[in-house]
């Protein structure tokens, strides 16, 4: 192999590694978001919806008491975008803001405030992952 080979494979590896750490950081955060938020009927912890850039205006009338449906098309979501540089969250009910500034007694201190103050950990915990051994 050549340097220049041997570059190209490294700065390839890293890309990848770095791409795989935002998408497996990304993924733990939303499901911590979508599993802490609050659960009467479901319909609110189904209303969370992944997109790019863009945010979401979707709502839904369909409810997921346990998240894993919303769980599962967010980490799909983020696995089929080819852009790693923007993914958003977004609960479009109108409630929702009542709910992250303690509205329920379920989630006094929100959902997202929450978990995002996590990010960092969640974040090195993904890194190492992709260390080399």
């Amino acid at each position: 192999m050549s340097f220049t080979s041997d570059t190209k494979d490294f700065n390839l590896k890293f890309i990848e590694g770095a791409e795989d750490t935002v998408r497996g950081t990304t993924i733990k955060l939303w499901q911590a978001i979508i599993k802490s938020s609050p659960v009467r009927e479901g319909r609110f912890r189904g209303n969370w919806f992944a997109s790019g850039e863009k945010q979401s205006s979707k709502k839904t009338l369909k409810t997921d008491k346990d998240g894993s449906k919303t769980v599962a098309n967010a980490t799909n979501k983020v696995l089929k975008q080819k852009d790693v540089s923007a993914f958003t969250l977004t609960n479009n009910l109108p409630y929702a803001q009542r709910l992250e500034y303690g509205y329920s007694d379920q989630a006094p201190a929100g959902m997202v405030r929450v978990n995002v103050k996590r990010f960092n950990r969640l974040l090195e915990a993904e890194a190492k992952k992709r260390l080399p051994k």
